[in-house]
């Protein structure tokens, strides 16, 4: 698994969009776009649970540090496919959490269930010490028809999401049927 941290924070606003024909009129989800910096065109898109676009409206009252990740295809002309997140640091030793759940004969609690606010970064400076980790928790698809780094897998990712922040992408439907015409 390749992964791209940015480095500068960003001001993200997440918005509700039209759902007719993205989702079965029974279903909970909620189809939702991610702005940024002010851009007038959507950044991301997903359709997400209730609880996981309240945690994100929250998350994006101020800055945040995004990141990607995404496994790099066999082929350079394969499709990259790619998940944008929020970046967060997690304090504790992952090996101490293992064999505690050992002992207990349970499975282990993901980092973000143990202290579910982490996201809110109250912790974020003293995440540089020992036993800290960065984690990307996961909430929006990226995919990228044609690479544009077919040497270099971690310009690839940088480049995806910087283009995704400036705004220049596009539902993935849409860019393969422009894709299919040849008007990309």
């Amino acid at each position: 698994m390749h992964v791209y941290l940015r480095e500068d924070p960003v001001h993200m606003e997440v918005r509700e969009v039209e759902a007719e024909g993205l989702i079965d009129e029974e279903s909970e989800l909620i189809p939702v776009a991610f702005y940024v910096d002010g851009n007038e065109r959507p950044s991301f898109r997903a359709i997400l649970p209730p609880e996981t676009v309240a945690m994100l409206e929250e998350a994006t009252l101020g800055p945040v540090h995004l990141g990607v990740m995404a496994e790099e295809p066999e082929s350079a002309q394969e499709e990259v496919h790619a998940m944008v997140g929020l970046t967060l640091q997690y304090e504790g030793d992952p090996e101490e959490e293992e064999e505690e759940d050992a002992e207990d004969g349970a499975p282990g609690a993901e980092p973000w269930q143990s202290n579910p606010d982490a996201w809110k970064g109250e912790d974020a400076e003293e995440g540089a010490g020992e036993g800290s980790r960065t984690l990307l928790l996961a909430f929006a698809p990226l995919v990228r028809l044609r690479r544009k780094f077919p040497a270099d897998f971690a310009e690839e990712l940088a480049d995806l999401l910087e283009s995704a922040l400036s705004g220049a992408t596009r539902p993935s439907l849409e860019a393969r049927i422009d894709n299919m015409l040849g008007d990309l």
